[in-house]
């Protein structure tokens, strides 16, 4: 469930716990969406959908974790969209750094930490001018 949960004694389980669950899935659809064919097989969710996910977080106000939530998906699926997208995927990430996570407003220490770490993400990708691909982003088959 995308929402807080609550705990055994009846208190909203915390707000750490909650980023942590909401980018394990962003980090996990970011993975599939990033996967190519495979044995001839089409990816279910291709990447195409990774781009909608972008634009509608753009076309919303943020929430809280939002920034963790757009640097965990780009982190995993970035470089393949950027390969996909090229100069638009560039356009997209020049608007959530600029217009867009100048919108987040800091709610919370999640928001700070998320916006900070997005931010060196965002200079690290205009110094290198691509994003490095995150550790098991290639998969060894058989």
């Amino acid at each position: 469930a995308v929402k807080y949960q609550w705990s055994d004694n009846g208190d909203i389980k915390s707000e750490g716990i909650y980023a942590e669950r909401m980018t394990g899935m962003h980090a996990l659809f970011a993975a599939i969406v990033q996967m190519p064919d495979i044995g001839g097989q089409p990816n279910p969710f291709p990447v195409h959908h990774g781009w909608t996910w972008l634009v509608r977080i753009i076309n919303m106000p943020p929430w809280a974790i939002s920034p963790l939530l757009v640097q965990t998906f780009l982190s995993v699926a970035g470089p393949t969209m950027l390969g996909v997208y090229g100069r638009q995927m560039d356009k997209l990430i020049s608007v959530l750094a600029t217009t867009w996570i100048a919108s987040v407003v800091n709610l919370s220490p999640l928001t700070v930490a998320g916006k900070s770490n997005l931010t060196t993400f965002f200079d690290e990708y205009r110094s290198l001018g691509n994003i490095r691909k995150c550790k098991g982003h290639v998969i060894k088959t058989c």
